[in-house]
């Protein structure tokens, strides 16, 4: 089964549960999802796994000191009160020999309520209940195992959990916006959907899909001058390295934190810095990853259309479901990944020495990608200067063309 612009929907409980075709998941037993973020747990989940003594089993945790109040901020929303830290490596001090040692000692069901929901997600939206997977999943990342619209029972189950620990109604839907001074109403967003996942589904090449879906919601609106530059302005690169920097942070500190976009230093640093791209506290020029040969292997394409589609049909990427920005700016937000991805992967395969982009280094990428797009916060003045800067069509095609040519 291939990507679609329709998708499966049944009925689970009077909830309408939309579930995206071409996708499929089984668990591969990798540990990935383990790894980069602390486990949150309920009320009910902290006292039935705090009341078990660990220190025989696994004395080098303080377990005194392993799990963490969760702030309000935190919570928000859901029905999550505490957190397990996770180890100085960014994993689960659960995770042995990439097995869950709660699992495997006391049983499935005495583990927090959010590691049985992984790697699925779900989005409350006012049509339904829309499926995605994260790509922080090797099966998800390779597209291995079962297709999601053959999980029914599994889906029924993951969504009866997912409703056990987020509020009803958390994400707020009813001030959506196609760009800053044009309101939609649902339906019409609905409808523009369509016509991105269609881009998606028909594309030739990742580029190609971007585009197609850039110009259909700009298709009721005056284009903006087209551009005669074809190679990204300072403006262009320093955006890009702004947002580099936060999704692959250089400091080991930074990689399991959230991820806060400070508009008011970026305008400084706009000034003041040089647009630079760090992995491995070495620096790299955009021209330096850009230039570097780029793998041409279909499956990693496949990779990138899955991720965004699946982005888009989530509805995580504007609005409610992304820090409230527009349809436009969230969906040229999405393209931008695509060249952080391109520049990150390039940069790695430099680091080991490589003479060109592997699978395994796009696919390192993406798992990293996935993680921090999920904690991206932004402020009122951030979120401005996103809808300015990411509103242009131009800007989009002058940093793709040389990610991608």
């Amino acid at each position: 089964m291939t990507l679609s612009s329709t998708h499966k929907t049944i009925e689970v409980e009077g909830n309408s549960l939309h579930i995206p075709e071409g996708i499929n998941y089984s668990c591969s037993g990798c540990g990935r999802c383990c790894y980069g973020v602390a486990v949150p747990m309920t009320e009910e989940d902290y006292d039935r796994v705090s009341a078990i003594d660990f220190s025989k089993d696994l004395p080098q945790f303080d377990w005194s000191k392993q799990y963490r109040k969760l702030s309000a901020k935190e919570s928000a929303n859901t029905n999550y009160t505490h957190a397990i830290k996770s180890t100085s490596d960014g994993h689960c001090p659960f995770l042995v020999n990439k097995l869950c040692h709660i699992h495997g000692k006391y049983g499935e069901e005495v583990k927090p309520l959010i590691c049985g929901l992984f790697p699925y997600s779900f989005n409350r939206t006012p049509s339904g209940i829309y499926l995605t997977v994260s790509f922080r999943s090797n099966a998800v990342l390779g597209n291995v195992g079962t297709p999601l619209t053959e999980q029914l029972d599994t889906l029924k189950e993951k969504l009866r959990v997912y409703n056990t620990v987020y509020d009803e109604g958390g994400i707020i839907w009813d001030k959506v916006k196609l760009a800053t001074d044009k309101p939609i109403s649902w339906d019409e967003y609905l409808a523009l959907e369509t016509k991105l996942l269609e881009a998606f589904v028909q594309g030739a090449t990742i580029k190609d899909k971007i585009y197609a879906g850039s110009e259909a919601l700009f298709k009721d609106l005056p284009s903006p001058k087209a551009s005669a530059a074809v190679t990204p302005n300072k403006m262009d690169k320093a955006f890009l390295a702004g947002l580099f920097a936060l999704y692959f942070p250089n400091n080991p500190k930074l990689k399991n934190k959230d991820v806060h976009f400070n508009g008011i230093k970026f305008a400084a640093e706009l000034m003041l810095k040089p647009p630079a791209f760090k992995v491995a506290n070495k620096s790299y020029l955009f021209e330096t990853l850009t230039e570097f040969p780029w793998s041409q292997d279909p499956a990693i394409d496949d990779l990138f259309t899955r991720f965004i589609y699946s982005r888009i049909f989530g509805k995580w990427y504007f609005g409610g479901g992304f820090a409230q920005l527009s349809v436009i700016a969230g969906y040229h937000h999405l393209a931008l990944l695509l060249a952080l991805a391109r520049l990150h992967a390039t940069a790695c395969a430099i680091e080991r020495g490589a003479s060109t982009v592997s699978m395994l280094d796009v696919m390192q990428t993406v798992r990293q990608l996935d993680e921090k797009i999920g904690v991206a916060v932004l402020d009122g003045y951030s979120a401005a200067l996103w809808e300015l800067i990411l509103f242009s069509p131009n800007r989009i095609h002058r940093i793709l063309d040389p990610c991608f040519n």
